[in-house]
């Protein structure tokens, strides 16, 4: 699976540490832009920004592995593991130094490449820097490898927070196929909004990988510490996040947290009203307009602040119902 686009070129780099390849599609001219897409999709999520950005930056959008039409990770990877597979990446097609676009997982793994090859990295538009409570991602990393070594039962049903995947039951294989019904449902609640064109090749993506096996990127950046890498990201960084995606309380810390934390002294934050978890595909003018703004001028680039980001902290996009208790308070006359 791959974007629908007619000018890109495609084609694979070896990874010399993984002994595997990367797909990856290309376009445009200028300073190499690297994308790097969420889990568990794939480069699809860029389709809509890619010839915007093309104009101005050579466009690089590569599948993650174990993703689109890249080959499943080595089951001894880790977090840092994939990480490496993009610095490998660069070296198999001579980038030198790139500026990185990233949503969701991508981001954390840009957040650690910045901090572990700073000399690879010029500029960073980060799609939702995801910190969980600390003790949050251990629990959840211990129920991952508890399910994946058969160790517990599946879980049944989903909730907000949830673990999602292989271990969640909807993609249990069963004779009628209702299986991938179930996950083109979880698609639709998380993205509502979204055009069905997109939910679709969302799940068709997320049956993809799955269905590669090797390591899941889940699973291993659950072990990944992110607090302890974000001091030491010095390069300049956007966060650029839709007002209605997932990576707010109470599942993370807000993104004003995440960009604090930055050890960048350029750091600024846009918020794009009504975008969700596929931002970049539902609003494929207003992301691009932001990234190519920030990479022009990152320090005269001016995002969202006062009351308009302050809002955008407070709107919750899932609300945590176990915690909600009406109180009545209007004063009665008796």
């Amino acid at each position: 699976m791959a974007t629908n686009l007619h000018q890109v070129k495609r084609g694979y780099a070896d990874l010399k540490r993984s002994g595997t390849q990367m797909y990856y599609e290309r376009m445009g001219h200028g300073d190499p832009v690297i994308l790097i897409h969420q889990c568990w999709w794939n480069n699809f999520e860029f389709e809509g920004v890619i010839p915007m950005l093309a104009k101005e930056y050579t466009i690089y959008s590569p599948d993650s592995l174990g993703f689109g039409f890249s080959p499943a990770a080595p089951q001894w990877f880790e977090f840092t593991d994939f990480t490496d597979s993009f610095v490998d990446f660069m070296d198999a097609l001579g980038i030198k130094k790139a500026s990185f676009v990233g949503q969701h997982s991508g981001s954390l793994i840009m957040a650690d490449l910045a901090a572990r090859y700073p000399d690879r990295v010029d500029k960073l538009i980060f799609g939702g820097l995801a910190i969980y409570e600390d003790s949050l991602r251990k629990e959840k990393a211990a129920r991952r490898d508890m399910i994946g070594g058969n160790k517990m039962p599946y879980t049944k049903s989903l909730r907000p927070g949830d673990l999602i995947g292989l271990e969640s039951g909807l993609l249990q294989r069963k004779e009628d196929g209702s299986h991938m019904v179930a996950y083109w449902t979880e698609q639709y609640r998380e993205n509502t909004d979204s055009k069905f064109e997109y939910i679709q090749r969302a799940a068709i993506a997320n049956l993809l990988h799955y269905d590669k096996g090797g390591r899941d990127m889940i699973n291993a950046l659950l072990t990944f510490d992110l607090e302890r890498v974000l001091p030491k990201v010095t390069q300049p960084s956007l966060q650029l996040v839709g007002d209605r995606d997932c990576v707010k309380p109470p599942l993370f810390k807000t993104i004003k947290e995440a960009a604090d934390e930055l050890g960048s002294k350029i750091n600024k934050i846009k918020i794009v009203e009504g975008a969700g978890i596929m931002g970049f595909l539902d609003y494929p003018f207003e992301f691009a307009e932001a990234i190519l703004g920030f990479l022009r001028d990152p320090e005269g680039y001016v995002g969202t602040e006062g009351r308009a980001l302050e809002r955008a902290m407070k709107e919750y996009l899932v609300p945590d119902f176990d915690s909600l208790v009406f109180e009545d308070k209007n004063v009665y006359i008796d």
